[in-house]
């Protein structure tokens, strides 16, 4: 049977959470229960929405969990995950849309690129690149490094001079 109660949150249930429980959202959300030790629950999140499906994984303390993850029918807010503890999860689902196999990371910023890592850490926002934009600012960057370079030349040829003159 399932129910919108996460695993062992409401007695009347007779039921606990565990390894293999699951749940689905109306979107097409998974919830994977991966482990329930010492008071804690890692779990991952498909999102089933994206290609390639992303899975973020984390952990919490076990009434936390309960909390967040059971509805409470007074709180519009709040998402509605069917909970399932009797069946096994629908990896079927997940391989079937496209799941690829491979390497697993610990973690989602060790999938950030450099790049990435620079512009979260400056709090920088991305924007699609426009060529015009910079086409235009080609002759001003130009006009920039050839002043810089003129400089520069200037500098030598006045430190030649000065040595020149010794």
């Amino acid at each position: 049977m399932s129910t919108y109660d996460v695993p062992g949150s409401n007695p009347s249930n007779n039921d606990e959470l565990s390894l293999g429980c699951w749940a689905e959202h109306d979107d097409g959300s998974l919830i994977f229960v991966e482990s329930t030790e010492g008071n804690r629950v890692v779990y991952s999140i498909f999102d089933m929405s994206k290609t390639p499906i992303i899975e973020y994984r984390d952990a919490m303390a076990e009434s936390t969990f309960k909390k967040q993850f059971s509805w409470n029918k007074n709180n519009k807010k709040q998402d509605k995950w069917l909970w399932h503890d009797k069946s096994a999860f629908p990896w079927d689902r997940v391989i079937k849309k496209g799941a690829q196999d491979g390497l697993r990371h610990a973690s989602a910023a060790d999938t950030l690129t450099a790049a990435e890592r620079v512009a979260e850490s400056l709090k920088l926002h991305a924007r699609a690149f426009d060529e015009g934009r910079a086409e235009t600012m080609m002759p001003q960057q130009r006009n920039r490094v050839n002043t810089i370079i003129n400089r520069l030349k200037n500098a030598l040829d006045d430190l030649g001079q000065a040595i020149g003159d010794r």
